[in-house]
């Protein structure tokens, strides 16, 4: 772009945020609008100069792009900013520009509310082949579509040469006729090179129809591949059989190419099975009603596994017929140790997000599962490794088995962000705030004066009727008031890196809620909600499970979404569907979701990036996490263009790396730090290392359950101890760790795996090695539940219900001891833990199926400090100690010819779904997302005695029907129930 206009660019663009954020023009900006009309010409002109000499950069067409919107007032968000340009006219060379670039989504967005009616004959052409309608009227982008479709690329090279001619002879008829078609012809031939068909490798072929069948029927459909999708395809991602790392930047596409590479792979490998490796609950459970149910269209079945640590009967259930399963590490590992037969069928693993190698205890355990997936007895699967953010990719790439040529890097990114910083300026009565655009970049470095000053924070006070201040120097008053300065341009999302304390998203809630209450001056959510009804279903679900005066509910009722950790899944999934669906613009939250979790956000507002530690200690995020994050602002098809605003000028040293593209830190993998720690504190106590330390510290669970796992695989009859011991040093070398490590570290992790070979060599000889394969669950449980919890009850056949109280006594006496199940008690109260009884009495009311309401008032306790207890203790660590212990108790007792009540065996489900009733366990194991639904149908007397989950679900669809009798449950809970049940007789029909 030359640099004139480059600064002309740049000076519209601060304009544009002058007033989207509601100030008057500044002196300095004003020649814009007074040659307005000129602006648009020279952008209108570098667009047709391009064509003939294209950017080598395609972020100047994004940047093109952009300021060609700004100029015609195309979008939703946007109002004209000059006199007399058509903005249908500009809503296509804008779009166009973005196609050029490789920006599809960016086009699609652009011409999305623009007037169909406001195009005829070749301009028609043009904006159809750009926004991708659902009814197309254009015979010239129908037959392109169709040719997609059909796999005819002939048709489609046919119209680049039919507009070609075109355009030549429309030189005779006029300048409307030729820009027309001067742009169609250069569209269709952008379309010629991206076009799924033709970026597919033999694209032509019949073998995709399903592939590009369900890609053409999505909303919107999908005509086109990103430039970094083309790139990874090209470089023989499909077709290869090789080792791949991809490095791509975050909203690029990742999970689209996982998909096409599922696809790809199953349908070339017909008996085979694949892995799309997930780090978090949340991202399983979004792409179960994605990725999952569009494969499972395609004719290749497909599920979601991320429950557990033992694989429940619906995981392992028709595993044989299962050809993809999307899983976290830890879920994976339990199903293959109890599933050696899909573990020898797995012949693709796709690892996203692959940079939490470095990520604590989920970190361990993906390197420990990686390395588990080399060394498999009948060879490595494919390995693809995906991450937006590791710098040192040819490392990991090389330790999986890649080459030089396997590994694919894009810096593409959909939609682009620009940074900004707040700055305090003056004092005393002339104390405001300066939002500092493009801090980084010194020519086009902007400030918007006064952004924030005492005229956003006067209020009246309706004591005294007099005039007051708010006072507004705290960071986290200044991050509210700029999000929702932002608001009017589209969703906002505040970020804090904690939940609690000071620097907390709970505190930022509080905030907000403070700032409405005394009607400052400024933009307020609701304003922004569009469906009040659907808001209030919402917000009626909140007050009924966790009351109206937690702080969760009050935000959401004020028309914003708090969403942290500790919130369980089914309550994310509403706040999610809320600000995916854009019923909801602002949100503030931790990285549960800004990571991870694909949503619309075109503000970012970043108050902390200081993470609280267990010890007190802040300690900043790392440059690439903060890359991460910062990639969510702008997402394709959701806005073209994105902001990042720094509300701590103190933290803008930590942005500003990441503002300016620099790599990153390295990744080394969570699995060295650990084992330099653990060398540290044996130096420290002069101790020698031992299974017991290995099996007695929960910060070395991971380590230990990860190196078990691998050696189960291994420890063939035939070995003997030697000989697994052997193994397991060389299996030492194998992981990540070694590679990097120091020799003493090296030695170490070697004697790690030596003394786990060894107790593993040990339950062999004990013939116990086969209890562990059929159950998934951990080695170091053994002892326990035999010495323990076996002689905690004389009989364990006469159990009747899983609520039995006797029985939860028993089982949670046994788990209190454990060191991972106190570790986590101390956690979650914060230092303050219960007694075992009083906590009885909050597990109780959990299984009852009692709201947390209920069960904040039994601990005593507030709807927070229960939300992190059912995260951290119920839901997980208890969770986890109780399927193993039920799971290895029932060997136990078999082996002594006694039997284990199903009561016993049915038990963990319902304390994972918090049920009474089996008929509420088989609800919410077989697709009844919310328990309060599963529990009082559960308790129906209908459904009493039914124990086949099939019968079950037809007999609560059948009382659904009697719509007043379950109106109880609230309007959300209700509507979704009975799609959730609709939708599970479906599959049973199918199946």
């Amino acid at each position: 772009m030359r640099e004139t206009l480059a600064k002309w660019v740049s000076d519209a663009d601060a304009l544009y945020h002058v007033e989207r954020f509601g100030f008057s023009q500044p002196p300095e900006l004003s020649h814009l609008r007074s040659r307005g009309d000129d602006y648009f010409i020279s952008l209108v002109s570098e667009l047709f100069d391009r064509l003939h000499e294209p950017y080598s950069d395609s972020t100047d067409w994004s940047r093109l792009g952009n300021a060609i919107t700004q100029a015609g007032g195309v979008g939703d968000d946007q109002s004209p900013s000059y006199h007399g340009i058509l903005a249908p006219e500009a809503a296509v060379f804008a779009a166009a520009a973005f196609y050029f670039g490789g920006y599809p989504a960016s086009a699609y967005l652009t011409l999305k509310a623009a007037d169909p009616s406001a195009f005829n004959g070749i301009q028609r052409a043009c904006y159809e082949l750009l926004s991708r309608p659902s009814t197309i009227s254009s015979e010239y982008v129908s037959e392109l579509v169709s040719a997609v479709q059909k796999g005819d690329l002939a048709s489609i090279r046919a119209q680049v040469e039919h507009a070609a001619r075109h355009e030549k002879l429309a030189l005779e008829s006029g300048p409307d006729e030729w820009v027309g078609w001067r742009l169609y012809r250069q569209i269709v031939s952008k379309f010629a090179e991206t076009n799924i068909r033709a970026v597919l490798p033999d694209g032509e072929s019949e073998y995709w129809n399903p592939l590009v069948q369900s890609l053409l029927d999505r909303s919107p459909p999908v005509w086109d591949f990103f430039a970094s999708q083309i790139n990874a395809i090209e470089s023989g991602l499909l077709e290869e059989e090789k080792t791949f790392s991809v490095q791509m930047p975050t909203g690029s596409g990742k999970t689209a190419l996982s998909e096409i590479l599922l696809f790809h792979h199953l349908t070339q490998h017909p008996r085979n099975a694949a892995v799309l490796l997930v780090p978090y609950r949340s991202l399983a459970a979004e792409l179960r009603g994605t990725i999952v149910r569009r494969l499972g269209r395609m004719g290749l079945p497909a599920r979601s596994v991320y429950g557990g640590t033992v694989p429940t009967g619906d995981e392992v259930r028709d595993l044989d017929k299962t050809r993809a399963i999307v899983a976290t590490p830890e879920a994976l590992s339990g199903l293959l140790s109890a599933e050696k037969g899909f573990f020898d069928r797995i012949s693709l693993v796709i690892c996203d997000e692959g940079h939490l190698l470095d990520g604590g205890a989920r970190g361990v355990s993906l390197e420990l599962l990686l390395a588990r997936m080399r060394v498999r007895e009948i060879g490595s699967p494919k390995v693809v490794f995906v991450s937006a953010i590791v710098p040192n990719i040819e490392e990991i790439n090389a330790w999986l088995g890649g080459t030089e040529e396997t590994v694919v890097r894009s810096d593409y990114r959909p939609a682009l962000a620009d940074f900004a910083v707040l700055r305090d300026v003056g004092k005393g009565a002339d104390a405001a705030v300066t939002l500092e655009l493009h801090p980084h970049q010194r020519e086009s470095k902007f400030s918007i004066k006064h952004f924030l000053s005492r005229n956003d924070f006067r209020y009246r006070n309706y004591q005294t009727g007099r005039i007051n201040t708010y006072a507004f120097r705290s960071v986290k008053t200044k991050a509210i008031a700029t999000a929702r300065k932002a608001l009017p341009m589209g969703a906002v999302a505040v970020f804090a890196a904690n939940k609690r304390g000071n620097q907390g998203v709970v505190v930022l809630a509080e905030e907000l809620l403070k700032q409405l209450e005394y009607s400052l001056p400024m933009a307020a959510p609701m304003q922004f909600v569009e469906d009040s009804a659907k808001l209030q279903a919402a917000v009626e679900y909140f007050t009924l499970e966790y009351g109206d005066s937690w702080i969760g509910t009050r935000t959401l009722a004020a028309g914003a979404v708090l969403h942290h950790g500790d919130i369980p899944q089914e309550s994310r999934e509403v706040l999610e569907g809320l600000v995916r669906n854009e019923d909801v613009r602002l949100t503030i939250c931790t990285n549960t979701l800004a990571e991870g979790v694909n949503l619309p956000i075109r503000t970012l507002v970043l108050y902390s990036l200081k993470r609280r530690q267990p010890d007190g200690d802040a300690e900043d995020l790392l440059a690439r996490d903060i890359k991460n994050l910062v990639g969510r602002a702008g997402r394709a098809g959701a806005t073209t263009k994105g902001l990042v605003i720094c509300a701590n000028p103190r933290q803008w040293r930590l942005i500003a790396p990441v503002a300016q593209q620099q790599p990153g830190e390295s990744v080394s993998g969570a699995l060295l730090e650990l084992m330099r720690r653990l060398r540290a504190e044996l130096s420290q106590q002069s101790l020698p290392l031992t299974n017991d330390i290995l099996e007695g510290m929960p910060a070395y669970h991971a380590l230990t359950d990860g190196i078990d796992a691998t050696l189960i695989d291994l420890a063939a009859e035939e070995l003997g101890e030697e000989e697994l011991v052997r193994i397991a040093e060389e299996l030492s070398s194998q992981t990540f760790a070694a590679q990097q490590a120091e020799p003493e570290i090296a030695d170490l992790m070697k004697q790690a795996f030596k003394l786990r070979a060894q107790r593993v060599a040990a339950i062999k000889n004990a013939g116990r090695l086969s209890w562990i394969r059929e159950t998934g669950t951990r080695v170091r449980m053994l002892e326990s539940v035999e010495v323990k919890l076996l002689p905690m009850r004389d009989r364990w056949d006469n159990v009747e219900a899983a609520t039995d109280p006797d029985l939860v006594e028993a089982l949670l006496t046994w788990a209190w001891e454990l060191p991972e199940v106190a570790e986590a008690v101390k956690a979650a109260y914060r230092d303050a833990p219960p007694s075992r009884s009083d906590f009885t009495r909050v597990l109780a009311a959990w299984i009852e199926g009692q709201p947390f309401m209920e069960l904040a008032l039994r601990a005593g306790t507030d709807i927070d400090t229960m939300l992190g207890v059912h995260a951290r203790l119920i839901s997980y660590a208890l969770q986890v100690a109780v399927e193993q212990g039920v799971g290895l108790l029932k060997k136990l007792l078999e082996a002594s010819d006694r039997e284990l009540s199903q009561a016993v065996v049915d038990f963990p489900d319902h304390l994972r779904f918090g049920v009474p009733t089996p008929a509420a366990k088989e609800l919410a194991a077989g697709g009844v997302r919310h328990r309060r639904a599963a529990v009082a149908f559960g308790r129906s007397p209908e459904l009493e005695g039914i124990v086949d989950r099939k019968e079950v679900f037809r007999v609560a669809l059948r009382l659904i029907q009697d719509t007043e009798r379950w109106r109880h449950m609230g309007i959300l809970v209700f509507e979704n129930t009975k799609f959730d049940l609709e939708q599970a007789i479906n599959n049973f029909d199918t199946v």
